[in-house]
């Protein structure tokens, strides 16, 4: 009887173990920067996602998740080419829902960037806002979700930008010679052509940008425009042992009984 009540006792100890570990809540959070809360008509600036405070076991996160959304009315349509993963996260686009998946060959265990969507206010939106959102959040260690609070930002828009020395250039040029005027705008001309070939850095330096592309997802991985997050299948693994435990269990009891 001692040995019946010590294995049964054993073997639910045992279960209990593993579903605590199955069970046992991960948690995360997001936030959300703009590079200017002010932004002047048709001026670009950028959002950026930031996760923290990852509670997911040992090993971190490697996806995160969610829809992206704007006031329409107040900024450009964003595209692909307007989203950029940070720090080695690969970021996947889906325009028709806004949701954006983005997922990393390694584990996230600190707190790091991890998106970057470039926006544009729209012309004659002056002392209008918009609001910018990231929702439905959900990260996952290739096991489990793990959901997080819907972030926002506010964005008002400014007056339109004025150019700077347009008139100085034009008072100058009207006091030349006339007979070097010819002279004087070709080499204008080949000024302002050298100046709009020459690209301008975007604030995405020193954080590993990656921009969407097809072959941008890691291989054997498979994101599908319904945003399912892929996984392992180890949460499965451990409800197979749990029920090998429970089987074997039952096969010694009752091997036990027959001998007695």
């Amino acid at each position: 009887m001692n040995r019946k009540l010590i294995l049964i006792t054993f073997v639910i100890l045992l279960v209990i173990t593993l579903l605590i570990n199955t069970v046992s809540a991960s948690s995360f959070s997001a936030s959300m920067t703009a590079s200017k809360n002010t932004v002047a008509e048709s001026t670009e600036f950028t959002i950026t996602v930031k996760v923290s405070n990852i509670d997911a076991g040992i090993n971190g996160i490697n996806s995160v998740s969610g829809i992206f959304s704007y006031d329409t009315k107040v900024f450009e349509t964003i595209t692909s080419s307007s989203i950029s993963g940070l720090n080695s996260w690969q970021p996947n686009y889906f325009p028709d829902t806004g949701k954006i998946i983005l997922l990393k060959t390694s584990y996230a265990k600190t707190d790091e960037d991890v998106l970057q969507v470039t926006l544009k206010t729209k012309a004659g939106t002056a002392g209008k806002s918009g609001v910018v959102s990231f929702k439905s959040i959900v990260a996952s260690d290739s096991t489990v979700d793990i959901p997080a609070s819907d972030i926002s930002t506010t964005i008002t828009v400014g007056n339109t930008p004025t150019s700077i020395g347009d008139g100085n250039s034009s008072n100058s040029n009207s006091q030349q010679p006339q007979q070097i005027n010819a002279s004087t705008s070709n080499a204008n001309n080949n000024k302002t052509n050298t100046n709009t070939n020459t690209e301008k850095p975007v604030n995405n330096v020193t954080n590993n940008v990656v921009k969407p592309a097809v072959n941008n997802t890691p291989k054997n991985v498979e994101v599908q425009e319904s945003g399912d997050i892929p996984y392992t299948g180890a949460s499965d693994n451990i409800m197979k042992a749990i029920f090998v435990v429970l089987v074997l269990a039952g096969i010694s009891y009752f091997k036990y009984e027959s001998i007695k």
